[in-house]
This record gives structure tokens, C-alpha cells and sequence, in this order.
């Protein structure tokens, strides 16, 4: 017997873009309540879509919710790598409301530690916001001409 305990999504998918919709999102939070289990979302592509209107993240769903045993079934992934074409630098976060999960990633981010270079160049471009909503904008008008 398998017990399922938790559903992954990628949202948007790869390679198509495709999105999730907002109500599928929320169907899909109250199935996983219904059956006691996790919802983890893959959102590494979140800024890569062609209309940024598209995508919801699940994040703003939950956002809504005040019952924390429902935020804490919610698990957002997340890379830097992809949205700003930084395959090398291996910077990926996750957002959770559960502490069991955050204290987790906590122990293993110690095996996987960012350099102090790549922690700099990241905190001063990303604290620029001008320049991040521009080169974010950029690479979306790059994805569609392709």
C-alpha cells in the first residue's frame, strides 16, 4: 500500500509556459486538505512566462487563507537560475509556512552553501529594482520573438 503525501506541480510548465489557472489552484489546495496531504509548487519559471498577467502563484492563494494548518500543507520552489539566466549560480529558495520544512532546508542548505561572491552580486542586483523589472521584462520580450 502507498500513501500518497503530497502533489508537485510545475506552474508554468516547462517547455510549453503553460500556466495553472487561479480556480484550479484553489481546487486543487482544497482536494489536498480533503486528503491530508502537501501541495508543492514548482514555480522555477514564474518570471519566464511571455504575460506575466497568466500566472498566479499559488502564494497568492494562500496568502488569503487565515488557517495555518492549510498554509502549512503549501510549499513554494524557487531558483533564481532561470528567471535571470544564471544556470551556474545554483540559487534556489523555498517558501513555507510549515515549520517542520523551513527547519529542514535550513540543515541541508549548510551542504550546499552560496559563495560570498554570488551572495554580493545577487543582493546588489536584486535590491536595484529598476534594473530587475527591466532585465526581467528584456528576457520576457526575448522569449516571445523566440
Amino acid at each position: 500500500n502507498i500513501r500518497v503525501r503530497g502533489v508537485l506541480i510545475t506552474n508554468p510548465s516547462n517547455p510549453l509556459g503553460a500556466t495553472v489557472q487561479k480556480k484550479v489552484l484553489e481546487d486543487l489546495l482544497d482536494f489536498c486538505v480533503r486528503k491530508n496531504i502537501h501541495l508543492v509548487s514548482d514555480e522555477i519559471y514564474s518570471g519566464s512566462v511571455f504575460h506575466a498577467s497568466e500566472f498566479t502563484s499559488v502564494a497568492e492563494i494562500v496568502e488569503n487563507i487565515d488557517d495555518v494548518s492549510v498554509k502549512e500543507r503549501v510549499h513554494i520552489v524557487y531558483s533564481l537560475s532561470k528567471d535571470l539566466g544564471l544556470p551556474g549560480f545554483r540559487v534556489g529558495t523555498i517558501y513555507s509556512y510549515n515549520d517542520n520544512v523551513v527547519r529542514t532546508a535550513r540543515r541541508m542548505s549548510s551542504f550546499t552553501l552560496v559563495s560570498s561572491q554570488t551572495q554580493h552580486m545577487l543582493a546588489s542586483m536584486l535590491s536595484d529594482e529598476a534594473f530587475t523589472e527591466k532585465y526581467i521584462r528584456i528576457n520576457r520580450e526575448r522569449l516571445r520573438r523566440r
